[in-house]
């Protein structure tokens, strides 16, 4: 492609001996996956610099660059000057992959907890509607059936973009994408006409990039804000954040809930550990809901993707066909049954709110104690530790405190942070995860309930100087099958 069409629309300055009739045989950001006759563009991220990189690029065969800072170059790469590396990224990207957006249509959720269940709803609604969907998000990104682990929630736009190419080459229609604030705030999809845009909640998380509640939320705006006037705003009213985002939505605003005056109003809610039942008023009439998933933070879940489907235009009976077909998402209160006889779930809650909202389903529904088993991230938001203590503390009878992915932190002073928080004596403190899961199970007697909490689908450990293997889901079962052949 040439370079002329790859800079359509975007402002720049460059030498005037610059031809754009070059070729370019690829785009990167990253230096180290620069070929020979690719565009680089430098983008200054939250940790190094590109620009440093630009001359490496230019080793490796770059015959331009794009960069927001004047900087020294080797003789002979062109320099392409820009007010913003970012936003020009994903231009280029777009261009580059035949502006994939365009052709698909694009369901966007965003919020603290909930995107992952979410995506897997609307992924079963569109498919029951007789699309096929792409899928960007925390557990992974499908296209078709090609699975690639996740590396961010939502990848970078050079990643994004080739993958919507893909998705396009393998006859998907609509792509549904777990929108993160970090992606929101880098305008890594920029370029995107969202057809739909969900907003679930916003409760404290990532304040370690944000600095406070109000740049979140600053952060999560700019998709509402990006809508065009033809679009779907689908907005949690019943959340105080989504009721300040409904002055901020460019899109036709729909709401949802659980209390008065929203557009989609659940109600009539029953829970048992094998599901939920509940009705949805909707602006068609009552749609009744029986659902394998457990919970009031599902009810909302699953309202969300109600008013996100008739949005779409799928039919009352499609989007309720296609809600029922979810039997589970991977580490969302997922079941570990090895015949044991009490209850072990497995949840991603890595938030106060999240495990409030886990914990509060289960316990009622518990004729037993409720055992919880949980961590923080190291070199993440510090402020929700002792906030997750005092939950746990709370709603818990035992809580055990445990390492999560301590990454370049000291476990020790994490648990410690975590532990200062539980104002109660139903609390021990043991490092190691897979030594913590093992004391919860050896405690559990029959009708209690079990809950491993903050690591859910993920199959590995990020420590100081490695990531290893580890699977709750797994450790589980396997300490649970040596106890129940010895019952």
């Amino acid at each position: 492609m040439k370079i002329k069409e790859l800079l359509r629309g975007i402002e720049y300055k460059s030498p005037s001996s610059f031809s754009s009739d070059i070729e370019i045989k690829g785009i990167a950001c990253d230096s180290k996956a620069v070929n020979k006759d690719y565009l680089f563009v430098a983008v200054c991220g939250t940790k190094t610099d590109g620009h440093k990189f630009a001359n490496e690029a230019f080793e490796r065969g770059a015959v331009a660059v794009v960069i927001e800072k004047d900087i020294l170059l080797g003789e002979g790469i062109i320099k392409i000057c820009v007010k913003d590396s970012r936003t020009a990224l994903a231009k280029i990207a777009n261009e580059f992959y035949g502006r994939p957006a365009e052709k698909l249509r694009c369901v966007g959720i965003t919020g603290t907890n909930g995107k992952t269940t979410i995506s897997y709803l609307m992924d079963n609604i569109i498919s029951a509607a007789g699309h096929k969907a792409g899928l960007i998000g925390t557990i992974n990104y499908r296209i078709g059936e090609r699975i690639i682990p996740a590396t961010n929630t939502t990848p970078g736009p050079v990643e994004l973009y080739n993958f919507m190419s893909k998705m396009l080459r393998n006859s998907i229609d609509h792509l549904v994408m777990e929108v993160s604030s970090h992606s929101l705030d880098q305008r890594r999809v920029e370029g995107i006409d969202f057809a739909v845009a969900i907003f679930t909640n916003l409760t404290g998380d990532h304040l370690d990039y944000h600095n406070t509640m109000d740049e979140y939320f600053e952060a999560k705006a700019k998709l509402f804000e990006g809508l065009g006037g033809g679009s779907y705003g689908i907005i949690n009213i019943d959340d105080e954040w989504g009721r300040k985002l409904l002055r901020r939505s460019k899109g036709r605003v729909i709401t949802y809930g659980t209390k008065h005056g929203a557009d989609f109003l659940a109600g009539g809610i029953e829970m048992s550990l094998s599901g939920t039942k509940f009705d949805i008023d909707t602006p068609s009439g009552q749609m009744k809901i029986n659902t394998k998933l457990i919970g009031s933070h599902n009810v909302y879940n699953i309202t969300a993707a109600v008013a996100a489907g008739a949005a779409l235009g799928f039919s009352p009976e499609t989007v309720k066909r296609g809600i029922e077909n979810v039997r589970t998402v991977p580490g969302r209160l997922e079941a570990i049954d090895c015949g044991q006889p009490f209850k072990v779930f497995v949840d991603y809650a890595h938030t106060d709110d999240a495990l409030y909202n886990v914990l509060s389903a289960l316990k009622p529904l518990i004729p037993g104690r409720m055992i919880v088993v949980f961590g923080c991230g190291g070199d993440r938001d510090k402020t929700k530790r002792s906030r997750m203590g005092r939950v746990a503390g709370k709603l818990a009878d035992l809580a055990i405190v445990t390492s999560d992915n301590p990454r370049g932190e000291d476990p020790k002073a994490i648990t410690d942070e975590i532990a200062a928080g539980i104002e109660t004596k139903n609390c021990t403190v043991v490092i190691d995860r897979a030594e913590a899961i093992r004391r919860s199970l050896l405690e559990a007697r029959a009708g209690d309930c079990v809950l491993i909490a903050g690591k859910g689908h993920e199959t590995y450990q990020v420590l100081k100087n490695t990531t290893v293997a580890f699977d709750d889901r797994e450790v589980a079962k396997k300490i649970l099958h040596r106890w129940t052949q010895k019952v």
